[in-house]
C-alpha cells in the first residue's frame, strides 16, 4: 500500500522550514546599502511572511487563498534567484517599482479621485513624482526595462515552474471562471448546483497539499540562494533538504500509484 502524505504532515514540515529560514536571518552578513543585497533580504523576509500565512490558512482550513499566497511567493523566489545569478538584476526591480508609482502619482496630481486624496495633499507628492520620473529616465537610458513574468522565470532557470504551477495558480489569482466553477459547483449524475456559501466542491482542484509542499521548498531554495550570495555555508539546511527529498519520494510514489489505478 502506498502511503498518503496528509496535509497535517506537510504543514508540520512547512513549519519546520519556516523555523529553519528564520534561523538563518540573525547571522546574515550583507551590505545594506547595496541594492542587490538589500533587495534579496527584503524578498526573503516576504517569502517567510508568505510561508507563515500559508501555514495559518492551512491550520484554519481556509484553503482557497493558499494558492494565491503561494503564487506570490513563487514571484518573490524568481526575483531572489535572479538577484543571486545576475548582479545587475536589481535595476529591473527598480524599473518596475518606478513605473508603477509614476502614473499613480501623476493621477494624484490631477486631483478629483477621492481614493488618492491622501497622496494629492501630501508634501511628498511633488518630490516623489520628480524622483520616480528621473529614476525611470536614467534606467531606460541604460536600456533597463520591466521584465514580464515569463522572462523573469526563464532567466532564473525556472521555466518548468512557470509553465506548470505558476500558470495554474495564476488562474486562481485571477478568478478564472473554470477555477471558480471547479471550486464552487457540485454535481452528480442527475444535476449540478452551487455549494452552500463557505463550502467547496468535492470536485475542486484542492491545491492545498501541493501548495504547502511548494511553499516549503520555496523557503529552502530561497534560503540557499541567500546564503550562497552572502558567502555563507548551507549546512544548516541539510536536515530540511533531506526531509524534502524524502517527501518528494513519497509524493512521486503516490502519483505513480494513482496513475496505475486509473
Amino acid at each position: 500500500m502506498t502511503a498518503t502524505l496528509t496535509l497535517d504532515e506537510l504543514l508540520a514540515f512547512l513549519n519546520a522550514t519556516i523555523r529553519a529560514g528564520e534561523g538563518i536571518c540573525p547571522g546574515l552578513r550583507y551590505d545594506f546599502y547595496a541594492q542587490r543585497d538589500r533587495y534579496s533580504v527584503l524578498l526573503f523576509y516576504s517569502i517567510l511572511d508568505h510561508a507563515r500565512s500559508v501555514a495559518a490558512l492551512a491550520d484554519a482550513q481556509t484553503y482557497s487563498a493558499i494558492s494565491i499566497v503561494t503564487r506570490s511567493a513563487l514571484d518573490a523566489y524568481a526575483d531572489i534567484a535572479n538577484l543571486a545569478d545576475h548582479p545587475r538584476y536589481w535595476e529591473h526591480l527598480d524599473e518596475v517599482d518606478a513605473s508603477k508609482w509614476k502614473p499613480i502619482l501623476e493621477r494624484a496630481s490631477r486631483g478629483g479621485n477621492p481614493a488618492l486624496r491622501g497622496l494629492s495633499e501630501s508634501d511628498l507628492l511633488t518630490p516623489g513624482r520628480r524622483q520616480f520620473s528621473q529614476e525611470l529616465k536614467e534606467l531606460r537610458a541604460r536600456g533597463i526595462s520591466a521584465l514580464g513574468a515569463e522572462e523573469r522565470f526563464q532567466r532564473a532557470g525556472l521555466n518548468n515552474e512557470y509553465e506548470s504551477m505558476y500558470s495554474l495558480l495564476s488562474a486562481e489569482v485571477h478568478n478564472n471562471i473554470s477555477t471558480l466553477q471547479s471550486r464552487y459547483v457540485e454535481w452528480n449524475d442527475e444535476r449540478a448546483w452551487i455549494v452552500e456559501q463557505g463550502a467547496s466542491s468535492e470536485h475542486g482542484h484542492h491545491y492545498e497539499r501541493p501548495c504547502v509542499l511548494t511553499m516549503s521548498e520555496i523557503v529552502i531554495r530561497s534560503a540557499e540562494k541567500l546564503l550562497n550570495l552572502f558567502g555563507h555555508g548551507t549546512a544548516m539546511l541539510s536536515e530540511a533538504n533531506q526531509e524534502l527529498a524524502r517527501i518528494w519520494e513519497l509524493a512521486a510514489a503516490e502519483d505513480a500509484h494513482e496513475l496505475s489505478s486509473n
